[in-house]
């Protein structure tokens, strides 16, 4: 079990530096490599085209402007990774043998770099700050549309080696969860495994924490314990990870439609929100 292909997602703001840490742990914990893609608006484009929009244009001026701020939203990226994959004795720049880091140039648009690019990946590493505030969007691109794990880096990558905890309800979204967080579970100093009374549904899913301990013992990553939570779901199940000091909460995402999600919460939404809580690995 290994992660030898990462995508860390970057938009050249303060959050980078704990996206790209833990990119770069993972890829010398696991001699990987990391693909960084940086995902900060076109601010050019966009202007052009709210000028023709506005039946206005640019001068050369304004555009020669905005480009040389897009080349140093592209040259902080670069400058963040560096140090990153130096921290963590990982080759940075472009080139074959792992562990390795390299920065891809702002080409194609951000969902449409997205879809070509996550075909083949392992795992998507993104920070707090862009998953629950601008990259909201490109979150639930990736999640929902894409069907790639995400990895939502909190803290100190150390923490990973810590306890971790699974929320385990046995939905599809739960199962690919575990499987895409095997490799990080088998770092973990425990395993706790965490069920809300609320959030389970027998009709259509099988939650039995013994199959679940099968499936991890099977793959080498040992037993968890499990730990009956009471209240409302999401909150529940953030609050029993955070009291076992678990460094890594491993859930299924957006188990509702997305319409209910938007209209009264859930689960998914109470993971993001916790921000001093335990990294999280989501899947759908």
């Amino acid at each position: 079990m290994s992660l030898k292909r990462l995508v860390a997602i970057t938009d050249g703001r303060a959050g980078d530096g704990e996206t790209l840490a833990f990119a770069a742990a993972l890829a010398a914990q696991h001699e990987g490599s990391v693909e960084v893609l940086p995902v900060y608006p076109d601010m050019a484009v966009d202007m052009v085209t709210l000028g023709l929009t506005l039946g206005s244009t640019l001068s050369q001026e304004a555009i020669d402007e905005l480009a040389r701020a897009q080349l140093e939203l592209q040259r902080r990226i670069e400058a963040t990774a560096a140090r990153a994959a130096a921290d963590h004795d990982v080759v940075f720049g472009a080139g074959d043998g792992a562990p390795r880091m390299a920065v891809l140039e702002r080409g194609l648009r951000p969902a449409l770099a997205l879809t070509r690019i996550l075909a083949l990946c392992d795992l998507v590493v993104m920070g707090q700050a862009y998953a629950a505030g601008a990259g909201r969007d490109a979150l639930a691109q990736i999640l929902l549309d894409l069907r790639a794990p995400v990895l939502v880096g909190r803290g100190d990558p150390a923490r990973l080696d810590g306890p971790a905890a699974i929320a385990w309800d046995g939905s599809p979204q739960a199962g690919r969860a575990v499987r895409a967080a095997l490799p990080l579970l088998a770092m973990a100093s425990g395993i706790h495994i965490l069920q809300c009374v609320s959030g389970l549904d027998r009709s259509t899913a099988d939650p039995d924490v013994d199959r679940l301990n099968a499936y991890l013992k099977a793959h080498g990553v040992g037993e968890g314990v499990a730990v009956l939570v009471e209240g409302e779901e999401g909150p529940a199940l953030v609050g029993a990870a955070r009291s076992r000091r678990s460094g890594l909460l491993v859930a299924g995402a957006y188990g509702h439609s997305r319409l209910r999600e938007t209209m009264f919460g859930g689960a998914t939404r109470a993971f993001l929100k916790d921000a001093d809580g335990p990294s999280l690995v989501l899947a759908h």
